[in-house]
């Protein structure tokens, strides 16, 4: 039979570990309506205290959780900067923990099991298919959690995004206004943007001008450039278009060398935009027009959100989102 741990009687409860450790030791800060359903819950599970769980309310390991999927890499690599400098600054140690969807690698549930029993003070957790889930395990344990790149808020739960929906629809309305509406974007699985709000953008900018942006011109790909290379080479054996938008850089770099390679000049028969600003938009030949997203501050506003709730100050804002803005480059006119 499975042994009834703290986290049991956390859960069942509905509060959060430490809620439970201080009314194990006898504090007088916990409401008696909280005190009441722990001591229930307790009794409900025959839970015998141990010494660990009587220590969890004294102690404090100053530890922030990030959780991200190994899909992402490429995107959060420069926000680890951000995390670090001011996890370091405001004197919290940062575990970074991954996730893997497909396979056995590392399933969410098992990497945030890990997470709640290394008994982090907060988690920062990043946009991805596993999303939901994950605010919901978060949520479900009373753990300080700030989002990165999915707008959100509620008790113990704060976020930093963009307006990627804003963002399309400005890019998109661009491109209209010259007439050119032969578009289509090619959409990674995995992006810190909220890519389905970008793709209403494109949709809602065609509605308003009496045009439709069908499914079929939403392209998904592969994050990994030797296979999304060699799909673009064959798609554009038959296939031209005016304006291709794309859910990150290296996607874009994709369609670059794709396009060049069928003769389809870059970008005088066709224009290409990035998104993210990261290296591979200046590395690629021509260099990328792209939507530059502030990876870095992302992560250091992140941080500070999070120090903020674990510390009780006044949060005036708890869904942050942050500008961006083009940088014009040469894969567009």
């Amino acid at each position: 039979m499975k042994k009834t741990t703290i986290y049991d009687v956390a859960e069942e409860a509905g509060v959060s570990l430490a809620t439970v450790s201080r009314v194990i030791n006898g504090s007088n800060v916990v409401k008696p309506a909280t005190r009441q359903k722990v001591l229930d819950a307790i009794k409900k599970l025959d839970f015998k205290p141990n010494q660990i769980a009587r220590g969890l309310a004294t102690s404090k390991t100053t530890s922030i959780a990030i959780v991200f999927p190994e899909s992402l890499f490429g995107h959060v690599k420069d926000m680890i900067g951000g995390i670090g400098d001011s996890a370091r600054t405001l004197d919290y140690n940062v575990s970074i923990y991954t996730t893997e969807e497909i396979g056995d690698g590392n399933p969410v549930t098992g990497v945030l099991e890990k997470v709640i029993k290394s008994r982090a003070d907060g988690c920062v957790l990043f946009n991805s298919d596993q999303v939901d889930r994950e605010i919901e395990i978060m949520k479900r344990y009373n753990i300080p959690t700030v989002v990165i790149g999915y707008k959100v808020e509620d008790d113990n739960l704060c976020s930093i995004s963009v307006d990627a929906h804003q963002i399309s629809t400005e890019l998109t309305n661009h491109y209209l206004d010259k007439g050119m509406d032969d578009i289509i974007f090619v959409k990674p699985k995995q992006n810190l943007v909220r890519l389905d709000e970008f793709t209403q953008g494109i949709k809602d900018a065609f509605a308003a001008r009496g045009l439709t942006f069908t499914d079929d011109r939403v392209i998904s790909t592969s994050t990994h450039y030797e296979v999304s290379y060699p799909f673009f080479q064959d798609y554009f054996k038959t296939h031209r278009h005016q304006v291709i938008f794309n859910g990150y850089d290296k996607e874009a770099v994709a369609v670059v060398n794709a396009a060049q390679d069928n003769g389809i000049k870059v970008p005088d028969d066709m224009e290409v935009v990035g998104m993210m600003n990261t290296s591979y938009s200046i590395m690629s030949r021509p260099a990328l027009t792209t939507i530059h997203v502030p990876v870095y501050e992302l992560g250091a506003m992140a941080i500070r959100l999070l120090t903020k709730m674990l510390n009780g100050d006044e949060i005036e804002e708890k869904a942050v989102v942050v500008g961006t803005h083009i940088i014009k480059r040469n894969s567009t006119k």
